[in-house]
């Protein structure tokens, strides 16, 4: 039970998250805004969001983790209500240009900051409850709500632009409410850390861990939302001018993308993640590769199918990547560094948001496919990265992170 309310938590923030970087690009273009502006409304909610994950992941270790999770959840269902109106402020003329640009970015910066609880929250809980041995199936049982609200979210922002583009905001703030409801009505007070049953010999450590590169494990992280980030901004804006979509059109384009993306993401999760015996290490050179591949794919596709072939690869990766990293860094440190190392694999994301949004705005004045192409070769280069420094081994007990 524990465990379905963290997942449809998540789900719920995941779905709204996906809608919303469904849909931005297209409401950006039909009241004017540039991609610029896009992009600047896109980094700095993610700047705030980064912020507050750390925040709120010391808060939750402090206060506990669900009443965090309630005031992530609340302030995500009201700061989206808060942005859809101002969105239909410009669609109506009551506010435009300069002042509507303003408005827009003071709402989602604030939404980002107090929804930003809710992702460190469900995973510092998910922690908190489970044994070490299986924090990897743990993290991956909570997060593969994230890649099934990738497969939602687009499909509902899909089914309901039609309707209108804001449509898909407002209807969200109704999931993000359930999911207040019903954390606040069962889920348990109780985040005591299980006793670990694996036996430990004296002298070392019974899993295998890299501390020194925890730092690294993080940056790893940052780059893969980092390229994510330069995808979203741009393939909306690729859909509208090289294959000549409408703005609802590319709304349903991106939202099919990111549905396909999810659907791999969540199957290689369920079948390989949750399943499989291999270090997170050896998880995370397997991701890479795939994500790299998947982003050369997009710089060179020609048609739209092959377009929705590169995201069986970017999901894919993505499925393995996040939990196999997550699990990683957080049993890499000791007990009472675990809230501050799950505040930065949880404000990762964001990290990469902060800087992906205006990079592939730059990038795609230069050329429309070179977002994609650029995110190839950066995640090329963390799989050198990963292959050359992620060794896992046992170690003997050392002063950790």
């Amino acid at each position: 039970m524990t465990f379905r309310l963290l997942f449809f938590a998540l789900l719920a923030t995941a779905m709204g998250q996906s809608v919303v970087m469904t849909t931005l690009p297209p409401l950006g273009r039909e009241v004017g805004l540039t991609e610029f502006q896009v992009a600047f409304l896109m980094s700095s909610s993610a700047l705030m969001y980064a912020a507050g994950n750390a925040l709120w992941s010391r808060v939750g270790k402090r206060k506990g983790y669900r009443r965090v999770l309630i005031t992530g959840l609340t302030g995500y269902t009201l700061g989206t209500l808060v942005f859809a109106t101002v969105w239909l402020s410009g669609f109506q003329g009551w506010l435009a240009g300069t002042a509507l640009f303003l408005a827009l970015m003071a709402a989602r910066s604030g939404q980002a900051t107090i929804m930003s609880a809710t992702p460190p929250s469900v995973v510092g809980y998910a922690i908190s409850i489970s044994a070490e041995h299986e924090r990897v199936r743990a993290i991956s049982k909570v997060s593969s709500a994230h890649s099934l609200g990738q497969i939602l979210g687009p499909t509902f922002a899909g089914l309901l632009v039609g309707f209108h583009l804001l449509t898909p905001l407002y209807a969200i703030t109704l999931m993000t409410f359930t999911a207040l409801i019903l954390v606040w009505r069962y889920l348990p007070n109780n985040q005591t850390s299980p006793v670990s049953s694996v036996p430990k010999v004296a002298g070392v450590v019974t899993t295998h861990s890299i501390q020194p590169y925890v730092p690294l494990v993080i940056a790893m992280n940052a780059c893969v939302f980092l390229a994510v980030a330069m995808m979203q901004q741009s393939l909306a804006f690729f859909l509208i001018d090289h294959h000549g979509a409408s703005t609802t059109e590319a709304a349903q384009g991106v939202g099919l993308a990111m549905m396909i993306s999810a659907v791999c993401a969540l199957a290689v999760q369920f079948t390989l993640v949750q399943r499989t015996s291999m270090h997170p290490a050896n998880l995370m050179k397997l991701a890479f590769p795939l994500l790299s591949f998947g982003y050369l794919i997009l710089y060179l596709h020609q048609e739209q199918s092959q377009l929705y072939f590169a995201m069986v690869f970017l999901g894919s990766g993505m499925g393995i990547s996040y939990p196999a990293i997550a699990a990683l860094a957080t049993s890499s440190c000791k007990p009472e560094n675990q809230a501050t190392v799950t505040g930065f694999i949880t404000a990762s994301p964001a990290m990469g948001y902060i800087i992906g949004p205006p990079i592939a705005a730059s990038l795609y004045h230069l050329s429309h496919r070179a977002p994609f192409i650029a995110s190839s070769v950066m995640l090329a280069v963390v799989t050198l990265i990963a292959l050359g420094h992620l060794r896992p081994k046992p170690n003997r007990v050392t002063e950790e992170l």
